[in-house]
């Protein structure tokens, strides 16, 4: 968790609003639903907070205190009080059933173990109400960014004197486990920097996981206007019933 919460420092001025259209997208969903929502690894609030701002009634748990103090500070300067908690997206407990969890921003794939996804998956379908949502992304592990971008410093967010950069290896290829370095320079100097590690799951695998976890019905999409998956290049977005 330690590295989570070093991430909380840089996050926001890391990370765009928008990443290809997931907040509008998610938005969107939420407003469809009809009951509460729960965003599954709210971090600093990027998706979160645009939801409560909305009126929608959405709860958040995260892993890292850090990450949840940062969006209660965003969140009172706001004037809304949002109903977060910490909490580990693998054995969480809430009195609550949702219409819709949401899991943004890839993060789903911060669970390593084969366990720890099915861990994941059965406590939300726990925690959803009959009829209800899962909605989730993250990218298709591309062959042609483990062989170009692997191994090599990539610059990933530029904006005026700030950058971030990153630099990923497999830590494990067999168990296809990556391990990311990410650090941010401001006027040419390094002011922090932070490790974490995600395991790839490719689109038949997570067939049968949700499958394992209880799951019988589900669409896939190649990216957050609902495009066909027919491309590595695409974002995997999962919309996944009760």
């Amino acid at each position: 968790m330690a590295e989570f919460d070093k991430a909380a420092k840089i996050y926001d001025d890391s990370c765009p609003v928008e990443f290809m259209g997931d907040t509008s997208f998610y938005l969107r969903e939420a407003k469809k639903a009809r009951g509460k929502v729960l965003e599954v690894g709210c971090g600093t609030g990027r998706v979160y907070l645009p939801l409560l701002a909305a009126g929608i009634d959405v709860y958040g748990i995260d892993i890292s205190r850090g990450m949840l103090k940062v969006l209660e500070k965003k969140a009172a300067s706001a004037g809304l009080s949002p109903k977060s908690k910490l909490a580990d997206m693998r054995n969480f407990k809430m009195s609550q059933r949702f219409a819709l969890i949401i899991v943004p921003f890839r993060a789903f794939l911060h669970n390593l173990t084969f366990q720890d996804q099915i861990s994941s998956l059965k406590c939300f379908r726990r925690h959803l109400a009959p009829g209800g949502k899962l909605i989730l992304n993250f990218f298709y592990p591309s062959h042609n960014v483990m062989v170009n971008d692997y191994g090599r410093e990539i610059v990933r967010f530029k904006k005026g004197g700030f950058m971030r950069k990153d630099f990923s290896v497999f830590s494990d290829e067999t168990e296809q486990i990556v391990k990311s370095c990410y650090w941010a320079i401001k006027n040419n100097k390094k002011i922090s920097s932070y490790t974490v590690k995600i395991a790839f799951i490719y689109k038949r695998e997570f067939e049968l996981l949700l499958r394992l976890a209880g799951f019988s019905s589900w669409q896939v999409f190649g990216g957050f206007k609902k495009e066909r998956l027919v491309s590595s290049k695409q974002e995997m977005v999962w919309v996944v019933k009760r």
